[in-house]
């Protein structure tokens, strides 16, 4: 059976140019329904089912966000069609929800289909879908960005505060998250991802395996190359092309350094 889809947005040229794309180039989805507003969508939904809603979040009256809040239940998967690029943005990726940046690409479009498909064979993968949801509304609702990540693991959803991760370290396609209990957390994403998510006030790139936060830095030193020792133990090397970025970080939040 093909996806049902719901596609929300009330721009007429982005509608049918989505309508194109999953219909042409998208195997096994069906366009249900297309509307313009999230009223016409919750009255769509009060009298259709559907698998998928493509949703745009910036629509007039009413946005993506407060109309998802809006319904009593939510059993369909959602992925955002959006041209945000500000904290929601954050705050959809740190909950790993599914996000399309306007204008869409097909390949981007293509890798959300298939990963809904997966969402509808298997349940568990289901309710975490609903679960991270739940965590982007709430984060929405806060009207600040994030301060948890949600990080999919197999068979359960790990919520870690983001104030609690000490660094990141590059593993092929994985990266591996040390936080301040001595945790280690394996996430199928890669470095880059993480560092267009995290704050670069807090979060700094020092080699292409590395981010650190740098509340826990316990030291810096040159003794065998630039490194720093983090308060769990761990030391990581600075690339020569990154060292002096970190100085500049290092003395913006640090009293008397480079004095």
């Amino acid at each position: 059976m093909p996806l049902k889809a719901l596609l929300v947005d009330d721009e007429d040229n982005n509608l049918g140019l989505l309508q194109f794309m999953l219909q042409h180039d998208c195997d096994g989805v069906h366009v249900a329904g297309m509307v313009k507003n999230a009223q016409q969508a919750r009255q769509w939904l009060q009298a259709n089912t559907a698998d998928v809603v493509f949703l745009d979040i910036n629509m007039p009256g009413e946005n993506g966000f407060a109309f998802l809040a809006s319904l009593p239940v939510q059993n369909f998967a959602v992925v955002f069609v959006t041209a945000y690029n500000e904290y929601a943005l954050q705050a959809i990726k740190a909950s790993a929800v599914d996000y399309i940046l306007k204008p869409v690409n097909i390949t981007e479009l293509q890798k959300a289909v298939e990963k809904i498909k997966q969402l509808t064979a298997n349940p568990t993968v289901a309710n975490q879908s609903q679960q991270l949801l739940q965590h982007l509304l709430q984060t929405i609702g806060v009207k600040q960005p994030p301060k948890k990540i949600a990080l999919p693991q197999l068979g359960s959803i790990n919520f870690i505060e983001l104030d609690d991760v000490v660094s990141l370290q590059a593993d092929s396609n994985y990266t591996i998250i040390h936080t301040k209990d001595m945790q280690k957390l394996v996430v199928s994403k890669t470095l880059k991802d993480f560092e267009e998510l995290l704050d670069d006030s807090q979060f700094v790139r020092i080699h292409k395996s590395y981010i650190v936060q740098l509340r826990y830095i316990k030291e810096y030193s040159t003794a065998d190359g630039s490194i720093v020792k983090m308060t769990d133990g761990n030391q990581w090397s600075i690339s020569r092309r990154l060292l002096d970025f970190f100085l500049d970080k290092m003395k913006t939040n640090s009293l008397m350094f480079g004095k």
